[in-house]
């Protein structure tokens, strides 16, 4: 919980918490041709849904929750229509954030927001069976109801209304509106996360590093163990969000100078090259994201396979070899770290 109440995620929490209230009370309307004009076509999800995307589940579910919040004062359902919300969006947010939690590309986000859209459909059906139906059945009667419906089913009656109100409008409805949601979300999640990003980035890099001259013009290293050891002083100065460039030829010594970063991180895993893997994740003081990119050939590649996803992370910190080949999607508040080959022992380290 404390990776999730950064000053960075408290901030993001309280913009979408914001627009979340502002799309669900005023920016709403009806579709009476197609539903019965009760039911306000809104997509107040919209938020949370990238809330949920970029802070992880609980903070998506916390963006909903919030704007519940918010809406209880001016309730006209006694707050039985926000609690039915409240049930239908932590179904939404809640099944898509976990499902892209564990597969972060462009695949899995489609994945998880079409399985969150369904997921959303069927809790609403129940809802409406069970809690919205009962509640204004009791409060303005069944037959004001029938009523409401009779333009749209004509043959509608109070003993039939669940047969057409449930899958005629409850359903298409909410999956309609849960799509609209999901397309936005798609479309706009990758670009609203580096506009985020970049607004953060300063913070970020005055936290790491106060000066933006070289750490280390040059220094020359006489064994593996020295290398090593330059990678242990750096790591000891990262509080997590940085971004470490390091470039060097094969065998230069640049997964011997990352075994120094993930030792001052408290890693105690071994560390090898992630060549195939593209990247390794290790758990220590902070997350280590090690990363390969000799094999990909475009930035739109990493961005594919969701190796984007942990730039900039706060929980963590990432090492990118090769990063040459991914350049266009790497932020520009970075660390390079240089390695020149000199001879089979000695090597050249420049960290700016």
């Amino acid at each position: 919980m404390s990776k999730i109440f950064t000053t960075k995620n408290i901030t993001r929490l309280a913009i979408f918490s914001a627009f979340a209230f502002i799309l669900y009370m005023w920016v709403k309307f009806p579709l009476p041709f197609l539903f019965p004009s009760f039911l306000d076509f809104q997509v107040s999800e919209l938020p949370a849904l990238l809330a949920g995307f970029m802070i992880g589940p609980v903070g998506g579910c916390i963006v909903i929750v919030i704007k519940c919040l918010l809406k209880l004062p001016f309730t006209s359902t006694a707050g039985v229509g926000e609690l039915g919300d409240l049930l239908l969006g932590i179904a939404f947010v809640l099944v898509s954030s976990l499902i892209y939690r564990k597969h972060r590309s462009k695949k899995g986000a489609v994945i998880s927001l079409i399985c969150g859209s369904l997921a959303c459909t069927a809790v609403s059906v129940v809802v409406n069976a069970f809690i919205l139906i009962p509640f204004y059945a009791e409060a303005f009667g069944m037959s004001a109801i029938v009523g409401m419906l009779s333009s749209l089913f004509p043959t509608v009656t109070e003993d039939t209304i669940m047969l057409y109100y449930l899958p005629l409008s409850v359903l298409p409805f909410n999956l309609l509106r849960c799509t609209l949601s999901s397309v936005i979300t798609f479309l706009v999640y990758k670009r609203l996360q580096r506009l985020l990003d970049r607004i953060f980035e300063p913070q970020q890099k005055h936290l790491s590093f106060e000066s933006e001259k070289c750490i280390i013009d040059s220094m020359e290293t006489q064994s593996e163990q020295q290398t090593e050891q330059q990678g242990f002083l750096l790591g000891e100065r990262l509080v997590g969000g940085e971004i470490i460039l390091l470039n060097g030829d094969l065998g230069a010594g640049k997964t011997v100078f990352t075994r120094g970063v993930a030792a001052a991180l408290g890693i105690t895993d071994s560390i090898v090259s992630p060549t195939f893997t593209l990247m390794n994740c290790y758990e220590g003081r902070l997350k280590l994201y090690h990363y390969d990119a000799y094999r990909l050939d475009s930035a739109e590649q990493a961005e594919e396979r969701g190796l984007t996803e942990f730039f900039g992370a706060s929980d963590g910190v990432c090492i990118i070899e090769w990063p040459e080949k991914i350049s266009e999607a790497i932020p520009q508040d970075v660390i390079r770290v240089t390695i020149k080959y000199i001879d089979e022992q000695k090597r050249e380290i420049t960290i700016c």
